[in-house]
Parts: C-alpha cells; structure tokens; sequence
C-alpha cells in the first residue's frame, strides 16, 4: 500500500512538472511569437529573450535573433539605397534638364536672329549641348550593365587562369584617346615598363576601368595628364584638381556623388571603374596633394 502510496505521490510530482513545463515553454513561445510580430513590424530592435530555459526553445530564440538582425541589415541597406536611387534620380534629372533648357533657349534665338555668324554659334552650342546629354546616356548605359555581377562571372574566371599584359591594355587605351586629347591640347605624360605586366583581371573590365577614369580626367583637366604603370601592376593617373577638396577627393567612388552640382557628369565612371576592379580582386583609390589629383588603381598580380 504504502508503494503505491509513493508511486502515486511520484507520478503527480510529475505530472506536476510536466504541467509546469509545458506552462513555461507555452509562455516561451508566446513571447517568442510577439517578440517575432513587433521585430518584424520595426516597433523593437532589441534582442528576443525568453524567461523558459527551455534548450529548444533557446535554440530557436538564439537562429531567430541571428536572422532577424540579418534582415535589419537588410532593411537598413534597402532605406539606405532607396534614398540614394532618389537623391540619384534627382541629380540625373537636373543634369538633363539643363542642357535641355539650354537647347530651347538658343532654338528661341535663332527663330528670328538674321545675322548667319551668330546662329552658327547658336549651333555650335546647341551641338555641345547635345553631346552633352550623349555622354549622360552613356554613362547611364554603362552603370546599368556594369552593376551586375553575374555579367562579368565568365570574365573573371578566365581572368583567374588567364592573366592580360595590362600595359598593353593600358597602351591601346591611351591611344583611343588620342583625338580628344589633341582637341584638349593636353600631351600626356606616360611612363610604362619595358616589358608586360601581367595582372588578374578581364581584359574587357581593365580597358572598362581605363576608359572611365581617363574619360574623367579628360573632363576636369585643364592642360596635363600623367600615366604612369608599375610593374607591380599598380596604374597611377595624375592631373591638376584645383576645385578639389580631400573630402570630395575622397567621395570620388561614391555611386551617386557628383564633383560639380550641374555638370553634365553625374560622377558614375568612377563608381563604375571601383565596381569593376573589385569584381576583379583588385582595388582603387584617390588622393590629393597640392591640388592635384591622383586615381591609384591596384590590379591582382
């Protein structure tokens, strides 16, 4: 009798227990539940805690939290990059609207100017104008395909078993340029090794890399340029930069920074040239002394 007395008492501790827990763990869960709700409405960023010590259901506590600060970081870089896609979207929009508006305006003109000499300068400025909002198309056109990663997945891996000579690619740049620097009246400077400087990097996106910043060293050069190349496969390109500060000079790869509020630039060649070179194990960057600006591009060896 007195067994059954003890088996009894045993078994309702128990049940006891048993009953406790579940209560715990239902009210674990329950808290995980809201915590889950106000985490995923935004109302909380702090961590979910639980009072149960329940192993499983610490478990789960401790994946969810790991998660859910995956997806702030998410939504944090989604904000972040919808306000720039605005504040983007804006510049390019007054950068083609002041070419536009000059265009109507010099058309207004010539409507009723009789003197031939003056509406060929009208025209001449209507056609600047022009190749002005090209160039803006251009770059345009360049960002968007230069800004997925899969397009270069192919290159990179031939890059990785089939390095380029980038001196030459640098050569046959330079040479392409070589009307607009004429017309400029810029000589540049260039120094290059003797023998080829082989680096790991597609040749498609090297010459990419080269056009964009030699494009805008040809926008905001006055009278010089120097190239020089390593043979530790570092391209340095240097030009004059009065207007330049080291802040703006740092701000030079930012995707939707622009040097000059109004230029017909809206600053993406050298977010598409930093793209390109770390899609290809490279680097870049900027510095200025004494006025003058210096773009360091680091290829991989």
């Amino acid at each position: 009798m007195k067994i059954l007395i003890s088996l009894c008492i045993a078994l309702a501790l128990a049940l006891a227990a048993a009953v406790i827990k579940i209560v715990l763990l239902r009210r674990g869960f329950d808290e995980l539940t809201e915590n889950i709700e106000d985490q995923v409405k935004g109302n909380t960023q702090i961590p979910v805690t639980l009072t149960t010590t329940d192993p499983h259901a610490v478990r789960a506590a401790d994946t969810l939290n790991r998660e859910l600060s995956e997806l702030k970081k998410l939504r944090d870089e989604y904000t972040d990059g919808n306000r720039k896609v605005t504040v983007a979207v804006t510049e390019i929009s007054h950068d083609i609207r002041t070419p536009l508006t000059a265009i109507n305006s010099y058309l207004d003109l010539m409507k009723d100017e009789k003197d031939e000499a003056l509406k060929e300068q009208y025209l001449e400025r209507i056609k600047s104008r022009t190749l002005s909002l090209s160039d803006l198309a251009d770059e345009l056109f360049k960002y968007s395909t230069s800004t997925d990663p899969s397009r270069y997945k192919v290159s990179n891996e031939e890059a990785a078993s089939d390095p380029v000579d980038i001196c030459r690619v640098l050569e046959e740049c330079m040479l392409s340029f070589y009307a607009a620097f004429k017309d400029k009246g810029i000589e540049p400077e260039i120094e290059l090794p003797e023998e080829p400087v082989y680096v790991k990097c597609d040749r498609k996106s090297a010459n990419r890399i080269f056009e964009n910043i030699i494009s805008n060293a040809l926008k905001y050069a006055d009278d010089s340029l120097d190239v020089k190349l390593g043979e530790d496969g570092v391209a340095t390109f240097s030009n004059p930069a009065p207007d330049l500060t080291p802040v703006s000079a740092a701000k030079l790869f930012d995707r939707y920074y622009t040097v000059n509020e109004g230029n017909s630039s809206t600053g993406l060649g050298f977010s598409i040239a930093k793209e390109l070179i770390v899609m290809n194990g490279g680097s870049i960057e900027s510095g200025l002394k004494e006025g003058i600006l210096s773009i360091i591009v680091h290829f991989a060896k």
